[in-house]
């Protein structure tokens, strides 16, 4: 653990040295950044033209997609199509002889990206933040702490159930299709989609208990001031939860499926 620790911060410096040699990737990834915000687009018009859904205004709607923009970017769900990239060229056999997991090689790498690209998106968004009233995000010590741990569970489950994903692709090569169902569904139970108070009663309750809104609605409500202490220490025991499923499922299908890999140098 001591050297695995130890190996974190070089392997991201490097992936942030070589994401910043892809300037044009940078741009693209900035531009893409904001795509929440086209959402958040379609609410404040629905909103003008029928009127604010109850508890709702235009500045909640504003706060609730300048904060899942953030969640958008910071997100280790990109790793599925790495890996599954290296299993289909073979590049996954020189990860296995380096002396530091696949998993952390993966991991360290999306990290470095997402830094990179939110160190470029972060003064665009706080410049947005400024000029835009309306946004209304109540901070104090504890609860920043508290968004704080909430968003490193988002990161770290989102790159685990990606992660578990990938490793279908021992099986399969429909890996990336799996995915994107697994995140079809994930889009709506999540509040990605819209904020899960505007869903269905029962979409509600199926999201309270799904791994899908650790990664986004827990983090943003938590931050807009919107649960209370019993709904916030409800919202980490789910995460934590699933957080301890997915660790487990991929230790188990790693076992397994490393023992069926094999690649052929092209």
């Amino acid at each position: 653990m001591r050297d695995l620790l130890a190996a974190y911060p070089p392997l991201v410096r490097s992936a942030m040295l070589m994401a910043f040699t892809y300037r044009g990737r940078i741009v693209l990834g900035v531009i893409t950044g904001f795509f929440p915000l086209l959402t958040m687009a379609v609410w404040l018009t629905v909103v003008a033209e029928a009127g604010p859904p109850a508890g709702w205004t235009s500045g909640d709607f504003l706060s609730y997609y300048a904060a899942a923009t953030l969640l958008w970017n910071l997100s280790g769900d990109q790793v599925v199509w790495q890996w599954d990239a290296d299993m289909r060229s073979g590049d996954l056999s020189v990860r296995l002889v380096r002396p530091v997991h696949p998993f952390h090689q993966y991991a360290t790498g999306n990290l470095g990206n997402r830094l990179v690209f939110l160190a470029v998106l972060a003064p665009a968004l706080t410049i947005a933040a400024l000029l835009t009233p309306g946004l209304n995000y109540p901070a104090d010590p504890v609860r920043l702490a508290a968004v704080a741990v909430a968003l490193a569970l988002a990161y770290a489950l989102g790159l685990l159930m990606a992660s578990t994903f990938a490793l279908v692709g021992f099986w399969s090569t429909q890996t990336t299709n799996a995915w994107m169902l697994w995140w079809g569904l994930g889009s709506f139970a999540s509040g990605w989609v819209a904020p899960l108070a505007l869903m269905p009663e029962w979409l509600r309750r199926a999201a309270a208990v799904l791994p899908f809104r650790t990664t986004m609605g827990f983090p943003v409500e938590l931050l807009m001031g919107r649960l209370d202490l019993r709904q916030t220490m409800y919202g980490f025991a789910v995460g934590a939860g699933w957080l301890a499923v997915f660790a487990l499922l991929y230790r188990t299908i790693w076992r397994r499926g490393i023992r069926r890999y094999q690649a052929v140098d092209g």
